[in-house]
């Protein structure tokens, strides 16, 4: 590939492109932030890093690394500590379908702890939602799914619709009683032969 005569005929024939300044950074780049949540306390961005808890406010002694990393959590739209991330995560075969082969996920444990959510699949690629929830059942140590409906809520709501079916059709009864009211144009709307007769 030829060079590109325009770039050379500049560097040669001007000194301002002789001797470019470097660039210089000025002040500190780490970057201090006081957060709330997910811990309270001092967080520090490392450029290539991310976000590191480096202070918290009720110091305790042996319970945490420090600086201890935070990452974002996708499920949750919020950061997280990575340790606290790793204990919500657990990987199990689960079958999706009836007749299907087990497929591999990484469940997430949300913040209620009991239900889990399917975020991430075999291969480590995340999943967005909505998703499906799941619990884990102790006894034989497997993920089932969650019911979309509770028993609690399909009673009331067949309670409600008994109710309705009773319930007789509501009648409005005019007071005024003259050749042109209300009661008697509505009697003879319904009723023509009635109305007629009269």
């Amino acid at each position: 590939m030829a060079p590109n005569l325009f770039l050379c005929l500049r560097t040669v024939f001007c000194p301002v492109y002789w001797c470019r300044p470097s660039l210089q950074i000025q002040g500190a780049i780490f970057e201090d932030e006081h957060w709330e949540k997910p811990v309270p306390g001092t967080y520090r961005y490392l450029p290539g890093h991310g976000w590191h808890l480096i202070e918290r406010d009720d110091p305790s002694p042996g319970e945490y690394e420090s600086p201890e990393p935070v990452v974002y959590c996708q499920i949750l739209h919020r950061y997280l500590l990575a340790s606290d991330m790793e204990k919500r995560c657990r990987s199990l075969s689960v079958i999706t379908d009836k007749g299907a082969k087990p497929q591999e996920f990484r469940f997430f444990l949300l913040d209620d702890g009991a239900t889990w959510v399917a975020g991430w699949d075999a291969k480590d690629r995340f999943i967005p939602g909505p998703y499906l929830k799941w619990y884990f059942d102790k006894e034989r140590q497997e993920m089932r799914p969650k019911k979309a409906i509770s028993i609690e809520s399909t009673e009331s709501r067949k309670g409600s619709f008994q109710s309705m079916e009773k319930r007789e059709p509501e009648v409005r009864v005019c007071e005024i009683d003259g050749p042109d009211s209300p009661t008697q144009a509505i009697s003879r709307y319904t009723n023509p032969s009635e109305a007629e007769k009269k």
